[in-house]
């Protein structure tokens, strides 16, 4: 096959010889430069110097006399003249700066008259008066719009906030430009604009005479047209173009939209091949069930490309083209071992780096870090686990950093002191505050430098790879933003570095020109393959959506200035991608058919133009995953001797005697396994403090406040009216904002100064469910004296199991107990949950199924029996639900609807305990296995799902 660029290598040997070296090239793609020069290399005589590589950019730029500027300091002195007109923070000006910025970009670089299109037009009639240069359809698309902005008389908000910012802009545009001159710098579109007026003027000429070579290009601004003129002109200048015929001729075909025109200003300078479209082509279309099965069917399409090849691996002639460079990863991972050298082209997203996401962490540790009232500087629980948790951090000191780790997930700190984090040289770093946006600047480049002098000698290098490139740009950030002269805030400076970041790429090493060619649509500009891959071609993701961009200015507008469109945008895509095909033999065509949130699934409206108008066949293909997963065996654990041995440590055989507590008992009766797993394996759940504040802290803060509560009252018979006295005199309050202080941030005295949002409002919440429900309910009903509280009960219950005799203790903390006015003791269980006072029978306790199930009202009854066989006198159980408290009519006694007279112990005593020695029984018994239980529902919330495939 021979290419475009072997093509014109050959032309211009053929027609300069040794002088092609004097010749400057302009090609649009940094690529085409390398495959040029390898052409050349194959059709040249004898050694050659090569020629002058140049840019549009770097050509105008020449001419103009400006050098191109940092977007920072563009956006920033852009900022110092618009806040003249429209005072506004600079935080909130910079991110849509961008899109004005990008405006302006536009209108120079389309050399549209700006005090025309900005101002603010009032009479209809200036239309005909002075728009005269313009087409009558442009007109007549300038009169409806201002005609709909300004026919309604009574103007909405919006359509004022939009012309009281559209009349500044052409003031803002000029005073703009004149700073940026003064400068000496500029955005590209102005760099352009300049070199053409100046050249236009015959006040701007090149540094020197050369002769041009303008090949490969397509869609061309206005200034890139005069300056391609300037060059057939004034200068010597030879173009080529690269086409077919296919859709060049066909003025229905939008990818010949520019290539059309282009032929007719600048007349190739050479005729080469144009009509390869029309050649033997196979075409395929795979339809994959995912992008992970796109990547997979990649390999499967380069394995048979080997085989083809006699098992010689694909190379240069083959491309696979990700329109979705986020692929690259599973792709690259996806590829056959045996595929041969591969050549990325596009670099490594350092955003999907290590280097990337220990930056993010260190960003956000800033964010949310707080002073205390004494002034000591913590963190926020979850961005230090984080930062513990990530490799640059916890192989610096494995040990250490587990052990504090574990520390702060066992006390279940919300907010950790960076006093108590700074155990080594590196964690003293990065746990340190940083103040403003400068000190905000130096504590990344001091915490990524230590991160990096902190790796191993077998990591070194590759983490000296990601983190260099987030040194130096985060330097050149610090120096764009210095020399602006603009105060910001430490967050907009978080956000333009992450910014930043995200569009780095760390370079792949290795030789351009050899294996098979990985790349994005964008690089494939000139460049020819004779099989090609296209992944990811859903109609939205190629061409996409191209009025997704944001601009100051509106679709009729553009449309009535001429300036570019969605339309033009697609004629730029549909060039790229059938200038791709046009030489190749085989090109597959992927894409995921899967509908989500962020696609529909549907093909793109390239293959479609292929299926009904190219007269070429398209095979298609459906790739899905086979799935056939054979059903989960049920979970078992027989009790061997070892078994059996840990069992007994709740027995009075046990070597080292344990309790065993309401809840474990429980959960045996809920699920076999989930014992197992929890009491007799003792495997442990992933107990971390939760991003806020969790049911279980939540639980744990009220029982707190209730207890420090209800200590005031403790052994006062009918204790309302002091109840009433406390939750007057806002000792309610008092005793939840140290529960949580004390929970929450390590200091009970902390002051509400120190809360953050959802603190605040889980203490008002407290606050209510106590004040007004519980006390209030206690104070309306106060035939009770409060005789203990988190008071510890047991008691050794004797049972048969297997013929032994054994006794077990059950032991558990009881959250309040009671003394009522009868003699009868009531046990008090907190609850913050959904309600769940009914049941049917105490058999359902046992053997019913889902929610008939009640593990709250199952644990509330040991207590009641642990009380009643200790103290010998009957107990009320009672369950306070605190979210339904505050009703008049509720009650916190069981409702068991087989019994519906029964409220004490003694009327459930009998069965009850029967019921609890023959799962006792069952649960010693060494010839019944632990099983997991066969109620779904039970399964949902287990910690242990997972080792169940439940």
């Amino acid at each position: 096959m021979k290419g475009f660029l072997d093509e014109v290598a050959a032309d211009l040997y053929a027609r300069y010889g040794a002088g092609i070296s004097e010749l400057t090239i302009l090609f649009p793609s940094q690529r085409a430069r390398v495959f040029f020069l390898d052409a050349l290399s194959r059709v040249a005589e004898r050694p050659l110097w090569r020629p002058e590589w140049m840019t549009i950019d770097e050509l105008t730029a020449e001419a103009s006399g400006l050098r191109a500027g940092d977007d920072v300091r563009m956006v920033t002195e852009l900022y110092k003249i618009y806040s003249e007109y429209h005072p506004e923070p600079f935080d909130r000006f910079y991110f849509w700066g961008e899109t004005l910025l990008r405006d302006f970009d536009t209108v120079d670089k389309y050399l549209i008259d700006a005090d025309r299109l900005f101002r603010n037009i009032s009479d209809l009639k200036e239309l005909e008066a002075d728009l005269s240069y313009l087409t009558p359809e442009q007109v007549r698309i300038l009169r409806s719009f201002w005609a709909e902005l300004l026919g309604d008389g009574d103007l909405s908000e919006e359509k004022r906030r939009f012309l009281n910012v559209w009349r500044t802009l052409a003031p803002v545009y000029r005073r703009f430009r004149e700073r940026l001159r003064a400068l000496g710098v500029g955005y590209p579109g102005l760099i352009q604009r300049t070199a053409i007026e100046r050249l236009a003027s015959g006040e701007g000429s090149f540094a020197r005479p050369r002769r041009y070579v303008v090949a490969g290009f397509n869609a061309l601004s206005e200034c890139e047209q005069r300056l391609f003129r300037h060059l057939a002109t004034h200068e010597q200048a030879d173009f080529y173009w690269d086409y077919d015929t296919y859709y060049v001729e066909d003025r229905a075909q939008e990818a010949g939209l520019f290539m059309r025109d282009n032929l007719r200003a600048f007349p190739p300078a050479a005729a080469i091949g144009h009509d390869a479209f029309r050649g033997d082509k196979r075409l395929t279309v795979v339809a994959a069930s995912s992008d992970a099965v796109q990547c997979k069917y990649v390999a499967r399409i380069v394995e048979e490309l080997t085989r083809a090849a006699g098992g010689r691996p694909p190379g240069r002639e083959t491309a696979v083209v990700l329109t979705d460079e986020n692929l690259l990863t599973p792709l690259l991972h996806a590829l056959p071992a045996d595929a041969g050298g591969v050549n990325v082209t596009m670099g490594y997203p350092l955003r999907q780096s290590l280097a990337c996401t220990f930056v993010e962490r260190l960003l956000d540790l800033q964010q949310h870090r707080r002073r205390t009232r004494e002034g000591r500087c913590v963190f926020y629980h979850a961005d230090v686990a984080g930062l513990l948790a990530h490799p640059y951090v916890a192989s610096d000191d494995p040990e250490g950093v587990r052990r504090l780790a574990e520390e702060i997930a066992e006390e279940r700190l919300m907010t950790v002191d960076a006093e108590r984090l700074a155990r080594n040289g590196l964690l003293r770093r990065i746990f340190a505050p940083a103040e403003g946006w400068r000190g905000l600047s130096d504590y990344l480049t001091e915490s990524v430098s230590a991160a990096a002098a902190a790796a191993s000698a077998e990591e070194g290098l590759a983490r000296e790879e990601f983190l260099t490139p987030v040194l130096e740009h985060a330097a050149r950030l610090r120096n764009s933003l210095d020399g602006c002269d603009v105060e910001i805030a430490p967050e907009v400076y978080a956000s333009l570095l992450r910014r930043t970041l995200r569009t780095l790429r760390i370079p792949f090493e290795g030789e351009p020109l050899e294996g098979l060619q990985v790349m994005g649509i964008l690089e494939t500009r000139n460049l020819d393959f004779e099989h090609v891959i296209v992944l990811s071609m859903t109609d939205d993701n190629f061409p996409g959506n191209g009025a997704a961009q944001p601009s100051f200015i509106p679709y009729n507008l553009r449309a009535g200035y001429g300036m570019p469109m969605p339309e033009q945008r697609e004629g730029v895509y549909a060039y790229y991608f059938y200038r791709l095909i046009q030489r190749a033999r085989s090109v597959w065509m992927l894409y995921c058919a899967h509908a989500d949130e962020k696609s529909t699934g549907e093909p793109s409206r390239y293959i479609y133009q292929l299926d009904y108008e190219s007269g070429k066949p398209l095979h298609k293909i459906e790739a899905g995953v086979d799935v056939n997963l054979a059903p989960a065996a049920p979970c078992t654990v027989a009790k061997d001797e070892a078994t059996m041995r840990r069992l007994e440590r709740f027995t009075t055989l046990g070597e080292e005697p344990a309790a065993l507590s309401p809840t474990a008992f429980s959960r045996y009766v809920a699920c076999p396994m989930q014992f197992y797993f929890h009491s007799v394996a003792r495997i442990r759940p992933d107990d971390r403090t939760a991003g806020e504040v969790d049911n279980p802290l939540f639980g744990t803060i009220l029982h707190r406040a209730a207890q420090e509560l209800y200590e005031r009252v403790r052994g006062e018979q009918h204790p309302g009216t002091a109840l009433r006295a406390l939750a007057a005199s806002g000792a309610v309050e008092r005793v939840v904002a140290d529960a949580v202080g004390a929970e929450c941030l390590g200091d009970a005295a902390a002051g509400e100064e120190e809360y953050s949002g959802s603190l605040l409002i889980v203490k008002d919440i407290v606050v209510r469910y106590l004040r007004g429900g519980v006390v209030r309910h206690d104070a309306a009903h106060d035939a009770f004296a409060v005789r203990g509280l988190e008071e510890d009960v047991a008691l050794d219950f004797p049972f048969v199991s297997a013929g032994r005799d054994l006794t077990l203790r059950f032991a558990g903390r009881a959250d309040r107990i009671d003394s009522l006015d009868d003699g009868a003791l009531r046990v008090v269980d907190y609850k913050t949950g959904t309600p769940h006072l009914d049941f049917r029978g105490i058999g359902s306790l046992f053997e019913g199924r889902g929610a008939e199930r009640l593990p709250n009202v199952l644990q509330t009854l040991l207590y009641a029996m642990m009380l009643r066989r200790t103290g010998e006198r009957d107990v009320e159980p009672a369950l306070y639900y605190v979210r339904e408290m505050h009703r008049d009519d509720y009650s916190p006694r069981l409702r068991d609807a087989e019994h519906p007279e029964a409220a004490r112990y003694a009327a459930w005593s009998g069965e009850f305990e029967e019921r609890v020695r023959q799962t006792l029984a069952e649960l010693f018994d060494p010839a019944v296995p632990f099983r997991q239980c066969d109620d779904a529902e039970t399964c949902r919330y287990c910690d242990f799902n997972a080792i169940c495939r439940r």
